[in-house]
C-alpha cells in the first residue's frame, strides 16, 4: 500500500482532512499528523520518521501556507533533504495546490497538480497509481482480461493499491464492464494479492466459492501469466491476462 505524507499548513487542515479521506477511499495510506501521532509522542521526531517511512510526499499549498512562517516550512526542508536521497527519476514530491497560489521556488522543479481545478484530483490519482504500480508490478489504471473457455465470455481482474483484487467472468464488452467493475458491485470475487519478486498469488472468493491464482508478472506488469485452480469444481488451467487501460470508477 502506497504511504503518502501530507505536508501542509495548519490553516489548510480542513482541506487536507478531505484529501486524506479521498485518498483512503482510493486505497492509499495517507499520513496526517493529527491522526497518526499519538498522545505523548515527540512531535518533531514522529514527523521526521513519517517522512522517511512514506513512499511519497504531497506538499499541500495555499496562498496562506506559502507565505506563512512556522513548522510547515521546516517540514518542507525535511522533505527536500529526503528527496535528495531518492533514486534519480523517482516520483517522491508532488506540489499540490489547494487554490490558485504561487509555488515556492524550491518546489518548482517538480510538476504540480491543481486540486482545485476540474480533473485535478483524477490527475493526482493517475500519478499515485503509476508510482504504486512501479513499486509492486501490477497496474491500477485499468484491468486485466483474458478470453474465457466459455464462448463469448471474458475473464477480468482488477487490482487496487491497498492489496485488494476483484475477479469476474462476464459476456460484457470492455466498455460495459468498466462502468460497474468496482468494489461496490455485490457479485464479484474479492480477495487480496501478494507479490514477491515477479510472482503474484491471490484467491478471490464469491458466493459460489474460491479460485486460486498463482503466476508471474511479465512485460513490466502488462501481462499476468497465471495458473488457476477452482475450489468450486477442481478445474485447473493456465492463461495470460493482458492489461487493458480504461477509465474506471474509483470505488
Amino acid at each position: 500500500m502506497l504511504k503518502i505524507f501530507l505536508c501542509h499548513s495548519s490553516g489548510d487542515k480542513e482541506d487536507v482532512r478531505r484529501l486524506r479521506t479521498q485518498l483512503l477511499s482510493a486505497g492509499f495510506q495517507p499520513w496526517l499528523d493529527e491522526e497518526d501521532i499519538l498522545p505523548g509522542q515527540d512531535w518533531d521526531r514522529e514527523i521526521r520518521r513519517a517522512i522517511r517511512a512514506c513512499d511519497l510526499v504531497l506538499v499541500c499549498l495555499s496562498r496562506a501556507s506559502v507565505t506563512k512562517t512556522g513548522y510547515v516550512q521546516k517540514e518542507i526542508r525535511i522533505v527536500l533533504d529526503e528527496a535528495d536521497h531518492q533514486p534519480e527519476g523517482a516520483v517522491y514530491v508532488i506540489p499540490a495546490r489547494l487554490e490558485d497560489c504561487e509555488v515556492p521556488e524550491r518546489l518548482q522543479r517538480w510538476h504540480r497538480v491543481d486540486l482545485f481545478t476540474q480533473g485535478g484530483y483524477d490527475r493526482l490519482l493517475k500519478s499515485l497509481a503509476a508510482v504504486a504500480a512501479a513499486r509492486v508490478g501490477v497496474r491500477y489504471d485499468g484491468f486485466y482480461a483474458k478470453p474465457s473457455s466459455k464462448e463469448g465470455f471474458t475473464e477480468f481482474l482488477r487490482f487496487y493499491p491497498d492489496g485488494t483484487v476483484l475477479d469476474v467472468t462476464t459476456s460484457g464488452s470492455v466498455e460495459q464492464v468498466a462502468r460497474w467493475f468496482n468494489r461496490d458491485h455485490p457479485d464479484l470475487g474479492t480477495g487480496t494479492y501478494d507479490i514477491v519478486g515477479d510472482r503474484i498469488t491471490f484467491a478471490p472468493s464469491d458466493s459460489y466459492g474460491t479460485i486460486e491464482y498463482d503466476g508471474t508478472l511479465r512485460e513490466e506488469g502488462g501481462e499476468l501469466h497465471l495458473h488457476t485452480l477452482s475450489r468450486i469444481n477442481g478445474h485447473q488451467s493456465d492463461g495470460v491476462w493482458r492489461f487493458v487501460p480504461v477509465q474506471l470508477r474509483r470505488s
